[in-house]
């Protein structure tokens, strides 16, 4: 089998989703940290200069869910997506959900929480405006039995994590609110994702990184005032 590497920064939740899946399926790989750049020659690599970038035999490939499609394509022993049509549908229905109406809408947020930056209250609203409508239809969709598709998890269960990872830490310091406990019903779930040893791997480099991120950026998010917070509110 050919060696797979994994170009990303443990502090991106997209690259941390592929990261996991390559744990998940078991396949060997390297993970070499690399930052997103608008360099020329990381942009023969990333088109974009966006992370991920999974480097294979065949060439370079970008964007979360193409690679997630890709990594079950070519290495089918241990599935992420469901075996019936209707199921991955399921999948793909939740990925969409929470990449556009949660993801890209914290992301709004991120200068001012993350990278020393200011958001404007009218961003604020009309974030908060969207994350309702989204935890409302998440409510609906996301019901682990024990996980979201199936016994083990997938591509679904590895995105809703650490993306609702993300969104939670947004939402507990700016709105003083927890997407995770409204969407509810997600505790097992989460404790069965958290015992996983991808996960462990995985989020225990984001943890120092993003410690390292949050004090080179000057940010005003802290994870301690978060919790405070909302056990106040």
């Amino acid at each position: 089998m050919t060696r797979l590497r994994l170009l990303g920064y443990p502090v991106s939740n997209y690259v941390n989703v592929v990261r996991a899946a390559l744990l998940e399926k078991e396949l060997p790989f390297e993970f070499v940290p690399t930052r997103a750049s608008q360099d020329a020659a990381f942009r023969q690599l990333s088109p974009l200069g966006k992370i991920p970038v999974l480097e294979t035999a065949a060439g370079c490939l970008t964007e979360t869910v193409a690679i997630l499609d890709y990594l079950d394509d070519a290495y089918p022993d241990i599935p992420l997506r469901p075996a019936r049509a209707f199921e991955r549908a399921r999948a793909r229905q939740m990925i969409n959900i929470i990449q556009i109406y949660v993801e890209a809408q914290v992301r709004q947020l991120f200068p001012g929480l993350f990278m020393g930056g200011d958001n404007l209250p009218t961003t604020e609203a009309s974030v908060r405006a969207m994350l309702d409508r989204a935890t409302a239809a998440l409510s609906q969709l996301l019901v682990p039995e024990p996980f979201l598709l199936g016994e083990r998890p997938g591509q679904a269960d590895l995105f809703a994590y650490y993306n609702l990872d993300i969104a939670d830490r947004v939402t507990r310091f700016t709105y003083h609110r927890s997407l995770i406990e409204e969407i509810g019903g997600l505790e097992d779930w989460l404790k069965a994702m958290r015992a996983r040893s991808s996960t462990r791997l995985v989020m225990a480099e984001f943890q120092s990184s993003f410690a390292t991120y949050l004090a080179d950026h000057g940010a005003a998010y802290s994870p301690e005032e978060s919790r405070r917070s909302l056990s106040h509110a």
